[in-house]
């Protein structure tokens, strides 16, 4: 039996008020970490692909929100990210729906995917508060860096995880494979599930599913030659669904120490109410594949047939762009002239190509990839070689965002740097000192509130103040309009790091 998408959007269009379904009672985390390096110089560790907009205007982790919220309401809805993305997590999400603001939580440092999913199952049973009786619901983990064509078949894949996760499955998502991935995992699929007997969503029916044999991890390309030939392995996609309780059931089976960690969240012998943020950074970095699913038993896959990419290289990119009459993809403000089956694209500059033919071409305004298609599997080796150099090419763009807004560095040298600060209205600045340089403030727009010392003065256009190192000082924007100034350092050490915090509107770390 069929069903056209549009039949399918209907019959889930109400599920995140009244569905009867498992997917009632079900909570969704999206995975929102990480720093992708495959598609340098467009990603950067402080500004990864997830926040990027690759394909269409909004980033792949709004469209992941957006597509989220078709199915569970905003307080069932949990971002987990990291410490370096959470202004710019929060602010995207509350673009998308001002309730997500406070749905937003932070890793203190990245442990990969299970330490992740148990924060998120924390706040899905009421954080510390929750004791030992906290009732652990079901949970559906999304990535947010993927990229997804059919919302509807998506939809009716997660009702029917939810389904089986009721009935005691862990549940993972295999999507068919149409090529012979090297770079993917695997699922090895099984004997066909029967519908769920938990009354079960109608929708769930069309969203085929299967026992697992087994998982294979990425394996050689003969192999996955194969693999494509016999029809019986799924791409596996980095989603899930769990019901709560079998998870820590599994955590505390074959995780012990993960188990430890989550039980001082509720241990009445130690300080009652401790955040499960508390010794996060001891940790093993595991994901959910290794340390859960390739362990336990009931292990169901739903058959993910809604065309998913997880948008990995930049061959990929290409291969879903919209081509011109010559096979190019070309995106900003680029110029091809007799340039056949490339990528052409610009976030800062002209870029102008001739004569290329199987090229992938990619500047920011700070660097530049230019690479063959069948050779953007190596970016990552360019990434480790500027790690090696220590290279704030790996980390950050010339415009950098703050929760107050963003700076852009103009022009650095030996001694000096120049940057151009954007306040936004009514915000401000940490009250900081640094120890090693000194700071000099044009304001070129709008109007700022500056404290200098024990000082405070309220500057406008083509008005300066100068600040020693190693005096208090802060910067608000009092007005409607933007705050724009031009900020000169100068000094030995200009590391963004050399920041001292004496308070702090947005609650970041003393230091850097």
């Amino acid at each position: 039996m069929t069903i056209s998408p549009a039949n399918l959007t209907a019959m889930v269009a109400h599920a995140p008020a009244d569905s009867p379904a498992a997917l009632g009672r079900c909570h969704a985390i999206i995975l929102a970490g990480g720093s992708g390096t495959r598609l340098w110089p467009l990603s950067r560790a402080l500004f990864p692909k997830q926040l990027l907009a690759l394909s269409g205007d909004l980033s792949l982790l709004q469209q992941t929100v957006r597509r989220v919220l078709s199915l569970f309401p905003p307080e069932r809805v949990h971002i987990v990210t990291n410490e370096e993305h959470m202004f710019e997590v929060r602010a995207q999400a509350r673009a998308l729906d001002e309730r997500l603001d406070t749905q937003v939580l932070a890793e203190p440092v990245g442990r990969n995917t299970l330490p992740a999913i148990l924060l998120g199952l924390d706040a899905a049973m009421g954080g510390a508060d929750a004791g030992h009786d906290g009732h652990a619901p079901l949970l559906a983990v999304f990535p947010s860096d993927h990229l997804l064509h059919d919302e509807a078949r998506w939809r009716a894949a997660v009702t029917r995880g939810a389904d089986l996760a009721a009935e005691g499955w862990s549940v993972t998502f295999g999507v068919p494979p149409t090529t012979p991935e090297t770079g993917y995992g695997y699922i090895r699929r099984g004997e066909p599930l029967p519908g769920s007997t938990q009354a079960p969503s109608p929708v769930s029916a069309f969203a085929p599913a299967y026992s697992v044999d087994g998982f294979v991890e990425k394996p050689e390309l003969e192999t996955a030659r194969a693999f494509l030939r016999e029809g019986m392995h799924f791409w596996n996609s980095g989603m899930f669904v769990f019901n709560g309780a079998v998870l820590l059931s599994a955590v505390e089976r074959f995780q012990p120490g993960l188990a430890a960690w989550w039980s001082t969240r509720a241990d009445t012998s130690l300080t009652p109410g401790i955040p499960l943020t508390h010794g996060y950074a001891t940790l093993p970095s595991i994901s959910i594949d290794y340390g859960i699913m390739e362990h336990v038993d009931r292990i169901a896959v739903v058959e993910a047939d809604f065309g998913w990419d997880d948008l990995g290289s930049w061959e990929a990119l290409y291969r879903l762009g919209t081509k011109d009459e010559r096979g190019c993809v070309v995106q900003g403000d680029t110029m091809a002239l007799d340039c056949d089956d490339c990528l052409l694209l610009s976030r800062g500059g002209k870029l102008v190509a001739i004569g290329l033919s199987g090229v992938i071409a990619v500047q920011t305004r700070d660097a530049t990839l230019i690479c063959a298609k069948d050779q953007v599997q190596r970016v990552k080796d360019v990434v480790e070689k500027l790690k090696a150099e220590k290279s704030p090419l790996v980390d950050v763009h010339l415009t950098v965002r703050r929760p107050w807004g963003n700076y852009t560095v103009l022009d650095e040298g030996p001694g000096r740097k120049v940057k151009r600060i954007e306040v936004n209205p009514g915000a401000r600045l940490s009250l900081q000192m640094h120890h090693h340089r000194s700071e000099h403030w044009v304001v070129a727009k709008g109007a700022a509130l500056v404290q200098v010392g024990n000082e405070e003065r309220t500057l406008t256009e083509n008005e300066w103040v100068d600040i020693p190192k190693a005096t208090l000082h802060r910067l608000t924007n009092p007005g409607r309009i933007p705050l724009e100034l031009i900020e000169i350092q100068s000094g030995p050490y200009l590391g963004e790091d050399d920041i001292v915090r004496f308070d702090d509107v947005y609650g970041r770390r003393k230091e850097g």
